[in-house]
């Protein structure tokens, strides 16, 4: 028999490999047995071949987040929100507790631009949720809670655009013209040099083209 014959190796008859698992399998299997380190691992790699499923990235930010590797947790809420916003319904209404999140990692790591820039966030989107339900009084004093927040996160990082932006957008749900322009301006000019999701990105381009057209 030819050499390159028999290095040919086959299964018996009726037989056929096993199939390595599935990330995400051995990732709740080792969920199942308390292993949340291991979990974290196989998530990881579940999560990096399907980018799109914010489900999953969460509960890997949750996990990270319980082992206190705060850094890597506020990268994949932060990715989870990016998804989110461009996203159905579902995951949108989800946007709020990981604003929440962020603003405990950002308080774990003493980080105070953080902490109000996400308290804001947050605060302007469950106002957003309660809008058009009949309690315009509790709408318009998150949006002021909300501005505050933002206000003090801008005078902490002021070249940095993503405070600007919600600024603008509470200042303009309050209807305060004046303010909502000088946040917009603030936002416009400090957008080239800051972390803005892409969603954020179009949206202020956007209205930045449409404020230069109304001139």
């Amino acid at each position: 028999m030819p050499a390159s014959a028999q290095s040919v190796q086959t299964n018996p008859p009726g037989e056929s490999r096993e199939r390595p698992a599935e990330p995400i399998a051995l990732a709740l299997d080792c969920l199942e047995r308390g292993d949340n380190v291991a979990a974290v691992r196989h998530l990881k790699e579940h999560v990096s071949r399907n980018a799109e499923q914010v489900l999953f990235r969460a509960q890997l930010a949750e996990l990270l987040l319980g082992l206190h590797r705060f850094s890597e947790a506020q990268t994949e809420f932060e990715a989870a929100i990016a998804c989110s916003q461009e996203g159905a319904p579902g995951p949108r209404s989800r946007l709020v507790h990981y604003h929440t999140r962020l603003m405990e990692i950002a308080r774990e790591r003493e980080d105070e631009y953080g902490e109000y820039l996400h308290r804001g966030i947050g605060l302007h989107l469950v106002a957003c949720q309660l809008a058009g339900k009949g309690d315009s009084g509790e709408v318009e004093r998150l949006q002021c809670k909300a501005a505050a927040a933002l206000k003090e996160a801008q005078l902490i990082r002021p070249e940095d655009a993503r405070a600007a932006w919600y600024l603008y957008r509470v200042w303009s749900q309050l209807d305060q013209p004046r303010p909502a322009g000088k946040a917009l301006h603030k936002a416009i000019a400090a957008a080239p040099f800051s972390k803005l999701t892409p969603l954020e990105a179009r949206e202020l381009s956007l209205v930045s083209r449409q404020s230069s057209v109304l001139k």
